[in-house]
């Protein structure tokens, strides 16, 4: 029996000629559609780029007006270094005591802020409002705040009204803030002028200090190294005493890190014992690990009378989420001895031998105070490390990828923006032969964590997981009966520029407290000695970190070391007492 066959009884043949034209047409309209495209792409590029050379040049143009203003109007070089030289503590008192001009301290730190901007650019921009704040200080007769007269930095991703909040970032360019940071707020009402805004990384993602907008921040010991990030601008401004005192935000070590690179004091408090009300929102959404405003200052005092100035009603008042817990003088001034725990390696990466050599010296000092001193093993680093990522990059990256899609990738971020961009699948393979490659299975865990959680219900696993590594923490702690911990700032000195995603893994040291929500300090203790660059020969290099860390370390001779003093939550009192010990030996030192 024959198939049966259906045929369509019509046959219908385009004309040469209109299907040549058709032809056509459609390749016209197809170059025509990409061309609109990549026509549409430049436009927005060239808009964007203006944009951001207007508001680069608007900063650099009130950066001079003021030198102008202070040329005219400023101090005497002799004036200004007298002003410069004096500790927190005695500026804080001829300020209260009317020794000293709240005018004079003003143009003093304006004048020394404007000159070392010059080679380090690490100033954004003046705050306007700072001389007729001084001069309403001089002019009052009302009673004197603690913070009376003393200038503060900020830096740039603070709220403050009139200003562009930007995080390094076009997307956030013009939208001036008509609000203010609550922590300025109180400042202010406190006695504090806020006089400049600094520096910091596109995104504030990263431990380097550039972006597209405001350009990259230099080392004050070393301008082919970085001053560490994201309160980069901050710390190296305050170790070239452009400022006494300022304000910077971690949540992974973006106070602390900075700190331990330029040599300067920093706080970062619990999540939580600080308001958080209006800062720059990028990746506010992240719920597991908090970012939280502190202090950095050129000594221990100036932590100290920065945390008593904030902790008060007013604060509490305006930001009711914040338990009204005021600073604990008592805590603080009590003289008992400390049980003080201390580790000289997280496990995974180790730390080169002056980071070693900080902490050994900070124990001594504590222990020739009648503390006693305790070694310490830290729960599994790289079950934390992992935890971390997994908890900032919950996402896989999206609201990252997101904010720059339009934007110009910072050279120092254009890495991680692979990695986040590329298919899931190519980006874990890529960390997979790159952990082959370098010997370290943490570069392949990285990778994979930046991918996201994958699911809701994942994400809420990662929390479960998190909980219990804070309960293992909790329970070495009261096993070891431990006040205070005592470890490494970082893993290594100031890192050379553009290098800070090839020695990642020193973030150990510092996301190791976010992930607890312990508060943690850091404090400077030491230099890289020739003795500790001699002794890199020795330095292990089991991880591809440790390797690119033993060649950068190379030629790291006089920068500052820091060391991490870190106490349970809501223990700051307790954490500033231990650092106002270690401050006040390694001064008589």
């Amino acid at each position: 029996m024959d198939k049966l066959k259906v045929y369509w009884p019509y046959r219908f043949e385009v004309p040469e000629p209109i299907r040549k034209n058709v032809y056509v047409i459609l390749t016209v309209t197809t170059t025509c559609v990409i061309g609109a495209v990549i026509l549409g792409k430049l436009r927005k590029s060239k808009k964007r780029n203006h944009r951001i050379r207007d508001k680069r040049d608007s900063c650099r143009e009130a950066c001079r007006k003021l030198a102008e203003h202070l040329e005219q109007n400023g101090l005497t070089l002799t004036e200004r270094n007298a002003i410069l030289e004096l500790p927190f503590e005695e500026l804080r008192q001829r300020l209260q005591d009317g020794g000293l001009r709240c005018i004079d301290v003003l143009h003093a730190y304006q004048s020394k802020a404007i000159q070392v901007n010059e080679h380090l650019n690490c100033v954004v921009e003046p705050i306007w409002e700072a001389e007729a704040l001084a001069l309403e200080r001089d002019m009052s007769t009302r009673r004197k705040g603690p913070l009376h007269g003393i200038p503060i930095s900020v830096k740039e991703n603070f709220y403050l009204e009139g200003y562009d909040c930007t995080g390094g970032m076009s997307a956030y360019l013009d939208l001036c803030v008509t609000e203010e940071n609550t922590l300025i707020k109180v400042l202010k009402k406190q006695g504090a002028i806020p006089f400049v805004r600094t520096n910091i990384p596109q995104s504030m993602m990263t431990y380097e200090c550039s972006n597209p907008i405001y350009g990259e921040t230099k080392n004050p010991y070393d301008l082919t190294r970085g001053p560490g990030g994201s309160s980069g601008g901050e710390a190296a401004l305050i170790a070239t005493r452009g400022s006494i005192l300022g304000f910077g935000t971690d949540i992974g070590g973006s106070i602390r890190i900075p700190s331990h690179f330029c040599g300067v004091y920093g706080l970062k408090p619990t999540v939580g014992r600080l308001s958080k009300q209006n800062m720059l929102p990028f990746q506010c959404g992240q719920p597991l690990i908090g970012a939280v405003g502190g202090p950095l200052a050129s000594d221990v005092d100036g932590l100290v009378t920065a945390m008593k100035s904030l902790l008060i009603p007013a604060m509490f008042d305006q930001d009711p989420t914040c338990p009204p817990i005021q600073f604990r003088n008592e805590i603080f001034e009590e003289k008992r001895p400390l049980r003080i725990g201390y580790f000289l390696d997280n496990g995974y990466i180790t730390p080169v031998p002056a980071c070693q050599r900080a902490v050994t010296m900070a124990t001594e000092i504590l222990q020739d105070r009648g503390h006693t001193i305790v070694q310490f093993d830290p729960p599994d680093i790289k079950e934390c490390f992992e935890l971390y990522m997994l908890s900032t990059f919950g996402d896989g990256g999206d609201s990252f990828v997101e904010i720059l899609q339009n934007d110009q990738v910072d050279p120092t971020l254009q890495l991680a923006h692979l990695s986040l961009i590329l298919p899931k699948w190519l980006s874990i393979l890529g960390g997979w032969v790159l952990s082959k490659f370098a010997g370290d299975r943490m570069l392949y865990i990285i990778n994979k964590c930046m991918t996201g959680a994958g699911s809701v219900s994942e994400y809420w696993k990662v929390e479960e997981r998190i909980q219990a590594y804070k309960k293992k923490m909790l329970r070495k702690w009261r096993a070891n009966k431990l006040d205070v911990l005592i470890c490494p700032g970082f893993a290594f000195p100031a890192v050379r520029s553009g290098n800070v995603f090839n020695v990642l893994g020193g973030v150990s040291y510092t996301v190791f407290f976010n992930l607890l929500n312990y508060p943690a300090g850091s404090m400077p203790i030491t230099k890289v000695t020739a003795e500790d660059e001699a002794n890199l020969a020795v330095y292990p290099t089991k991880t591809g970190y440790e390797k690119e860390i033993k060649k950068d370390s190379v030629g790291s001779k006089g920068l500052p070391v820091n060391v991490q003093c870190a106490g349970l939550p809501y223990q700051e009192e307790l954490v500033l007492r231990v650092m106002r010990e270690l401050h006040e030996d390694r001064n008589k030192a």
